[in-house]
């Protein structure tokens, strides 16, 4: 599968072969929830559904959501249950958080923390109304006998901008416990685009923009623990200010 949101014009140019790209001012932008969320946290299951009511309203490719297990109430696991909590997770929370914050909690578009779900789908919106000047295009395989993912990614934007790039892997359908509003623990909860590890580093890496298309290729070996069917990859372009792109793609499974 192959989402795309590029929609620029290359030519060649005959005395001096080089490759001009002209560039529309603006496009759609999708948006990121990034949501700081805990299998301990009673009121996450709720803010859940509050992505799903975003999503539902907008669309799965304009609103992108990820579970990011962190903070005072996730959970790494025992020996009797799976936990979701990574230190990935963990290195997020602790550059934007510390444990006075509250959960669930979340970033919409790398923007200032907001922790009344009620609101996000009004931040959701304002967002989905602004334009970005960046391109994005990733295509991913995926070979379950290596456990190898592959991306090959095209990125473009007006020349000498610079940004960050980077790439997550999420997984869908994972049962594990979650404690509910009423203080029960639901141990068959179903965790859906839950944050797995960073294909790229935690931190994603420096990209500077060119006048012709910037293509990358990446390759990760995922662990055995993830079910490869649910796995997907989040790719997005980010600075100091926003996420200025951002895309979920769906692996091809290579034959």
């Amino acid at each position: 599968m192959v989402c795309s949101t590029m929609l620029w014009a290359c030519s060649n140019i005959a005395d001096d072969e080089r490759l001009i790209c002209i560039y529309p001012a603006t496009a759609h932008r999708a948006v990121l929830i990034e949501d700081f969320t805990g299998q301990r946290c009673v009121n996450c299951p709720k803010a859940t559904e509050a992505i799903h009511d975003i999503q539902t309203a907008y669309g799965e490719d304009n609103v992108i959501a990820v579970a990011i297990h962190c903070g005072p109430f996730g959970f790494a696991g025992s020996s009797k249950a799976v936990g979701l909590k990574t230190e990935l997770g963990q290195s997020y929370w602790d550059k934007w958080f510390d444990n006075s914050q509250g959960q669930p909690v979340a970033k919409i578009n790398r923007g200032a923390a907001n922790d009344r779900y009620a609101d996000w789908s009004a931040e959701v919106a304002q967002a989905l109304n602004t334009t970005t000047n960046v391109y994005l295009q990733a295509s991913v395989s995926l070979d379950p006998s290596t456990r190898t993912i592959s991306v090959e990614s095209t990125l473009a934007a007006p020349a000498g901008g610079k940004a960050k790039y980077q790439l997550w892997l999420i997984e869908d359908g994972i049962v594990a416990m979650q404690s509910q509003p009423d203080g029960s623990v639901d141990r068959q909860y179903v965790h859906n685009h839950v944050l797995r590890d960073a294909i790229n580093g935690t931190w994603g890496e420096d990209i500077s923009f060119t006048e012709a298309p910037l293509k990358l290729t990446h390759s990760f070996v995922y662990s055995d623990r993830y079910n490869s069917q649910n796995l997907s990859v989040v790719a997005f372009v980010y600075d100091d200010n926003d996420v200025r792109q951002v895309v979920k793609v769906k692996p091809e499974t290579a034959k």
